[in-house]
């Protein structure tokens, strides 16, 4: 299930990077990425904060920023025609850094949510 739509990514969100077509696996991804960082408590909840749903999209984002056939290309040479991509473990770091700093930007880890705890 997304917390999302793309009438909230492009109205509310003001988000431009994603297509609509590509809307629906990066959102129920993005949702999954937060159900973990919240230990599933917005699994069972109907009806989910704004906060949330922003944290959705800048999550969705980040992860479009990180598709496969996006290799991080870490340096070019034109004229030899020469590419180095950024190794599997870097990329994966990376990645994970982006996801996180995407989603602490509207669901902050000090939100009673991401509590590690017990339910408040």
């Amino acid at each position: 299930m997304a917390y999302a739509d793309y009438d909230f990514y492009q109205k509310t969100y003001h988000g431009n990077v994603i297509s609509p077509e590509a809307w629906p696996a990066l959102a129920v991804t993005a949702s999954a990425y937060i159900d973990q960082i919240t230990f599933g408590r917005l699994k069972d909840n109907t009806k989910v904060s704004e906060s949330v749903q922003r944290a959705v999209c800048a999550v969705a984002e980040a992860y479009q920023a990180y598709q496969p056939n996006l290799a991080g290309i870490k340096s070019e040479n034109v004229d030899g025609y020469s590419v180095t991509y950024e190794d599997e473990k870097t990329r994966g770091e990376q990645r994970r850094a982006a996801l996180m700093q995407a989603a602490d930007l509207f669901l902050p880890r000090c939100d009673p949510l991401r509590f590690a705890g017990a339910n408040p």
